[in-house]
């Protein structure tokens, strides 16, 4: 692979995980309390030193939406910004209980094997 083979499969790979965590992030805020995407948005990106930062939310928001997991808790207009407030649904809350064990499975099991690997001696003996 070249050189700029690599940085595109990393920056896809980043990507990639974003996305697959993205939903679970929103569920987690919104299980708490109902939020707008921008107050959630601003949480991520401060607690996470902007490594969880989401650049474009509102195809997940309305992804999540169409399956009824979030659904709008109110609409506020201040500071001429009309602001909407989501909530998690009772079927979010299933959703987000499921993908949060199937998180904690895999890293976990991920976490096993990098174990493994690192009980490993240079040379591979009596391991593989």
């Amino acid at each position: 692979m070249s050189r700029e083979t690599n940085k595109d499969y990393s920056a896809k790979m980043s990507e990639n995980l974003k996305k697959a965590l993205t939903e679970m992030l929103i569920l987690s805020f919104l299980s708490k309390k109902d939020m707008t995407i921008f107050e959630i948005l601003n949480i991520l990106d401060k607690q996470s030193n902007g490594v969880c930062s989401i650049q474009y939310p509102y195809g997940v928001i309305y992804r999540m939406s169409d399956r009824g997991y979030i659904e709008i808790a109110g609409k506020a207009i201040s500071d001429d910004r009309r602001r909407i407030h989501y909530r998690i649904t009772e079927l979010g809350r299933e959703y987000l209980e499921k993908i949060k064990e199937e998180y904690q499975s895999f890293i976990s099991g991920m976490n096993m094997i990098f174990e493994y690997i690192d009980s490993i001696g240079d040379n591979g003996e009596n391991h593989f």
